[in-house]
């Protein structure tokens, strides 16, 4: 091997454990809820923090954007300065999804083992992954499209999520492993795996928003933000 290919390994691998690391840490008060307090009893302080991972996911999608168009990029005070710009988008659309996603449990939670829950279940169930995943998505949007218009951002990620299914779902399965990973053992996996698993995200939403192109006026429909 090279110089240059182990000098690629070695930047990919400290940015991916480095932002591993500022993840974790911006999203310290959300993690400190999960981990150490029943989720049961606890759920309103989770909804409280939720927010905070907003511009920790924003600023790791921007991290790996730098540092994929320029190998010496710094990551630690990239970070940082993405935090700073993204944090009120950012801090809105994590807000949002999960207040969104709380009536949604609450509903199902509702309807559960009435007459009305056959039907109604199912239906809140796609309402909340069709959350959670515009919500990934807009958390890349708001870096990659940062003048665009918010509420036009978050519509045109619905549709472009709904439209490229596959990308979604791989952000959705890379999710999934780092959940299910901190579940088994949160130390480590928090600090090895939550930079690949976002990186994953990142490439994911990334691609689901390539069609995304900006047009003049007030609030153009949907699709007409979202072109082939």
């Amino acid at each position: 091997m090279s110089h240059e290919i182990y000098a690629r390994v070695f930047t990919t691998a400290y940015a991916l454990l480095a932002t591993s690391a500022l993840v974790v840490g911006a999203s310290a008060p959300f993690l400190a809820v999960l981990l150490f307090t029943p989720v049961t009893a606890s759920w309103p302080l989770l909804v409280l923090t939720a927010p905070f991972v907003g511009p920790a996911f924003a600023a790791a999608h921007a991290v790996f954007g730098s540092t994929a168009r320029d190998d010496g990029a710094p990551v630690v005070r990239g970070f940082l300065r993405a935090w700073r710009r993204h944090a009120r988008r950012s801090v809105i659309v994590a807000a949002g999804a999960s207040a969104l996603l709380v009536v949604l449990a609450v509903d199902i939670r509702a309807a559960w083992g009435t007459p009305v829950g056959a039907v109604a279940i199912p239906v809140l169930a796609v309402l909340a992954v069709l959350t959670a995943v515009t919500a990934l998505v807009a958390l890349t949007g708001v870096v990659e499209h940062p003048d665009v218009p918010l509420r036009r951002l978050v519509r045109a990620c619905l549709f472009l999520a709904l439209r490229r299914p596959h990308f979604t779902a791989i952000s959705l399965v890379a999710l999934w492993v780092l959940a299910a990973a901190v579940g088994a053992l949160p130390v480590p996996a928090l600090a090895l795996l939550t930079g690949p698993a976002l990186y994953v995200v990142w490439v994911g939403s990334r691609a689901t928003l390539r069609p995304l192109r900006v047009v003049p006026g007030p609030e153009p429909d949907s699709r007409s933000v979202a072109a082939r």
